[in-house]
């Protein structure tokens, strides 16, 4: 498999337009600890960063989401999301037509 950048979303509501089921895959393998928001806007990122900046931002929010293809078509997403105490990065794979999640990384801040 040869994959290739295709795209790169930084709004949550642009990413979840466009790819719905591979957001609630990653919320499913994470145990809801991080829930799409699809009411997303600028004025929820903006409150979003003021309690980051803050150390006050308790729950996991989408930060961005890389997507690739391999042979033109969707192959997976890398969803990178934030809060105050930790950064998680999820993958989400198309395999034989199944949606699988993994999980790439962790980085607690301290």
């Amino acid at each position: 498999m040869s994959e290739s950048f295709k795209r790169y979303f930084q709004k949550e509501e642009e990413f979840l337009d466009k790819f719905p089921s591979v957001a609630a895959k990653a919320s499913k393998f994470l145990g809801d600890k991080w829930r799409p928001d699809y009411d997303c806007d600028d004025g929820t990122r903006k409150n979003r960063e003021y309690f980051f900046k803050n150390d006050e931002l308790n729950y996991l929010v989408f930060d961005g989401a890389a997507v690739y293809h391999d042979e033109g078509k969707f192959s997976s997403v890398q969803i990178v999301l934030k809060s105050s105490s930790k950064n998680i990065t999820i993958r989400v794979k198309k395999e034989n037509g199944d949606l699988i999640a993994e999980k790439v990384g962790t980085k607690n801040k301290s």
